[in-house]
């Protein structure tokens, strides 16, 4: 980039340098040429009034010094003047080949200004007539070459052409410091990048030892960093809870088979054994289904068959697939919502299936799940609150994440495997709503799914396979 804007800088100098030389030889030029012509008039119309007073040619001829006097100091001028024969009375000058003959157009007496051709260059001529005081007429030509002003811009024009390479290499040594301090900002963000790694994900580029001009790049760049660093966290911490949650049911398989196999054993015990076994095998198997599910829903490769459903019927018939393990747990379902949503049926009932679930698991014997659904704006808001001991605000941002429990002890009794409510998410996600949860200690939670009247599914049309219904 240095050597690129050294360059560009170079060459705008030698334009600008150029652009400028040219216009002021040009300048000089015009000037010095318009200084000449108001001389050559000026003397034009001197000698021409040093004729009018002479009595006659003859005395003219006799007073040669006093006419030459009037050009002396302009060695360049020439002045021949002639009879009405053509004679020549007086010239300024003996070499012949200084003011050769003139074309018949450049000869006649007008006055005015013309330019002719000379071997060595050009002559700007004027030829005027004048009368004596004896009445005869004569014809004053005077001429300027112009050798001694080509000689001049000649020499300008070396000066200019030097001092513009000069100005232009100058130019582009300054601009290479000035590149090269302009660019520190850049370099020095550049060694700040190289210090970040996998490791140090954490590291920032110090906006403040930046350009304002890069301060939006720089504010982008760290945001980038602060989703890689939040993904990467994310990434970790669902390598570690995979780990654990594969590891309980694997250890637990291990350990029956170990025991079971060493000493014989009854019939009975080995049916038990094989029976444990496969309670294993199906959670490792809903785990894996809920990992692709959720897998396949992040990329939204997951194609929704999206209808209209209505909402009573819907949350009737979660109250009765669930109705049967409320009971064993001592708890009540109450339904209360009508009306019509967008959605796709089998994740709508895997969703709620979820939350369902979950709020059995956490209620009171005696308490009562409520499951209802609303109007809220422009969307149709459908919510499952259960009694208990609540979720502490703290925790609440980080309830919808895999693998993730309230319980400290990271217990995994009951089936579940902490991707209900990511799944829960992702379905919403997939429908372009939202998924929320309000709590307080000792109070009751509140999860909400809001499905959006004009809903834009991320997945709609895409390629794949609906979710299947069921809990994790």
């Amino acid at each position: 980039m240095t050597l690129r804007l050294v360059s560009l800088f170079a060459l705008v100098a030698i334009v600008t340098f150029a652009g400028v030389g040219s216009y002021l030889y040009h300048s000089l030029h015009v000037q010095l040429e318009r200084r000449d012509d108001d001389e050559l008039a000026g003397k034009s119309s001197s000698i021409g009034h040093l004729v009018q007073e002479a009595d006659s040619l003859a005395a003219l001829r006799e007073n040669t010094h006093a006419l030459l006097d009037t050009i002396s100091g302009h060695d360049r001028l020439l002045i021949r003047i002639t009879d009405a024969t053509g004679a020549t009375i007086i010239k300024s000058y003996d070499d012949p080949d200084s003011l050769p003959g003139l074309p018949a157009d450049a000869a006649r007496p007008s006055g005015a200004l013309r330019t002719v051709d000379l071997p060595d260059g050009r002559a700007r001529v004027i030829v005027s007539r004048a009368s004596a005081r004896s009445g005869e007429q004569a014809t004053v030509m005077v001429a300027r070459t112009a050798s001694d002003r080509m000689q001049l811009l000649a020499d300008y024009h070396s000066q200019v052409w030097y001092a513009a390479s000069i100005g232009t290499l100058l130019a582009t040594l300054l601009s290479y410091f000035f590149v090269r301090g302009g660019l520190r900002p850049l370099r020095l963000m550049a060694a700040q990048t190289h210090a970040i790694s996998a490791n140090r994900l954490d590291t920032r580029i110090d906006i403040r030892s930046a350009p304002s001009e890069l301060h939006e790049i720089v504010e982008s760049f760290n945001a980038m960093l602060d989703r890689l660093h939040r993904s990467f966290e994310q990434l970790t911490q669902f390598s570690a809870d995979l780990a654990h949650d594969l590891r309980t049911p694997l250890n637990n398989l291990m350990v029956q088979t170990q025991v079971a196999l060493g000493k014989p054993r009854a019939l009975e015990e080995y049916q038990a054994l094989l029976s444990s076994n496969i309670e294993e095998y199906e959670r490792l198997s809903r785990m894996m289904e809920s990992m692709l599910f959720l897998a396949r829903a992040e990329h939204a490769h997951v194609a929704l068959q999206i209808r209209r459903l209505s909402v009573e019927e819907e949350l009737g018939r979660i109250a009765d697939y669930f109705e049967g393990i409320a009971e064993d747990a001592g708890v009540r379902i109450a339904v209360c919502g009508a009306g019509e949503i967008s959605a796709d049926m089998m994740l709508l009932r895997r969703a709620l299936g979820n939350l369902v679930a979950n709020a059995i698991r956490y209620t009171p014997a005696q308490g009562v799940i409520r499951i209802e659904a609303a109007r809220t704006g422009a969307a149709t808001v459908i919510s499952v609150a259960n009694p208990g001991e609540g979720i502490r605000p703290e925790l609440a941002e980080r309830i919808f994440d895999r693998f993730y429990r309230a319980d400290p002890s990271r217990s995994s009794a009951g089936g579940s495997s902490g991707l209900g409510l990511a799944i829960v998410r992702s379905v919403m996600t997939l429908h372009g709503g939202t998924a929320s949860v309000s709590s307080a200690p000792g109070g009751p939670t509140v999860f909400s799914l809001a499905f959006p009247d004009q809903a834009t599914p991320a997945a709609q049309g895409r390629p794949g396979a609906g979710g299947a219904g069921g809990t994790n």
